[in-house]
């Protein structure tokens, strides 16, 4: 005698038969080698977040904002973090990428130096040699902070790997580094040289912070991944702030050689930039049309963009959602 076979069977027997749709394959340049502001997005790969929304991600290291940026104008890599200035710089330039998502949206950058230089303005600089990172954005924004506080031509620009740059400052090969002042001034002043800094924003030097970028053509084809990456990104900045232990363990089992109390500092610090004064109250990745339209200005006054540019040919919001 045959068994009947139940409804809830036979589903489950239909369900092994069609195969689970396939996971897209994304690449995720980050902006720099692994630092502790980074574990947001290792925690969420641990936490199945991209998986959720049908992402098999690869996040690899950067090597400077203008790197990752150019990797994807290149179509090297899916998607990537990188210094929201730098980027309209290369747009203006003919880059085909875009800022789909915005989240360190107070920019970061900073001198950092030690404490015993004992400089008190911009103009205390003079005379100093300053490490920068080989292929990274920021040099350009300093020359132009340069020209407006005074100290054009009289500071020593030295470029070196990203990983070489805490070395530099703390075996006085430099003076200061250029760099993210909560990341940098913590680990200098554990290593025993009580550091500070100046961020470039101080400075008369305004650009957006660290945004997530894609190809122009990846966001004309393929909107459906963008959305759900700049989804997964939203997902991973909170659960990162829910969860900043967790996220510095995730990102310590790939990056063994970083100091977990210290990672966790930085971590937390990163938390403070993730709003400034124009997103308050806005969604999480809202990149303020404001911000952009008086970065476009910065960025031509010191000759960095030639050419205005319609502010939407830097960024969209059409990711993000409105409320």
């Amino acid at each position: 005698m045959r068994t009947a076979i139940t409804g809830a069977v036979a589903a489950a027997i239909l369900a092994l038969a069609i195969p689970a749709q396939a996971a897209d394959q994304v690449s995720l340049r980050t902006d720099w080698i692994k630092s502790a502001y980074h574990a947001v997005w290792y925690h969420a790969k641990d936490k199945g977040v991209f998986a959720k929304n049908g992402i098999d991600v690869d996040i690899r290291d950067g090597r400077g904002s203008v790197i990752t940026a150019q990797t994807v104008g290149n179509k090297t890599v899916t998607f990537g973090t990188a210094d929201g200035g730098a980027v309209m710089v290369l747009v203006s330039k003919g880059l085909p990428v875009k800022i789909v998502a915005s989240y360190l949206r107070t920019n970061p950058v900073a001198i950092i130096f030690p404490k015993k230089n004992g400089w008190k303005s911009w103009k205390d600089l003079a005379g100093s040699r300053i490490g920068f990172s080989a292929g990274g954005a920021t040099a350009a924004y300093f020359k132009a902070l340069a020209k407006k506080n005074g100290i054009e031509g009289k500071v020593k620009l030295v470029f070196m790997e990203p990983a070489a740059k805490l070395a530099a400052l703390l075996t006085a090969k430099v003076d200061a580094i250029d760099s993210f002042g909560f990341l940098q001034a913590p680990k200098a002043t554990a290593a025993g040289i009580p550091s500070t800094y100046f961020s470039y924003a101080s400075g008369g030097i305004v650009v957006p912070g660290l945004s997530l970028i894609a190809h122009n053509d990846t966001i004309k084809d393929n909107p459906d991944l963008v959305g759900r990456m700049v989804a997964s990104v939203r997902e991973a900045l909170a659960l990162g702030q829910k969860e900043p232990e967790a996220a510095i363990a995730s990102l310590l089992k790939v990056a063994p050689n970083l100091k977990p109390d210290i990672s966790l500092d930085i971590l937390k610090a990163s938390f403070d930039l993730f709003e400034n004064e124009a997103s308050k109250g806005k969604p999480s990745g809202w990149t303020s049309p404001d911000d952009i339209e008086k970065a476009q200005k910065t960025l031509i006054e010191f000759k960095r963009i030639k050419k205005e540019q319609p502010i939407d040919a830097y960024f969209t919001n059409a990711f993000v959602p409105k409320s």
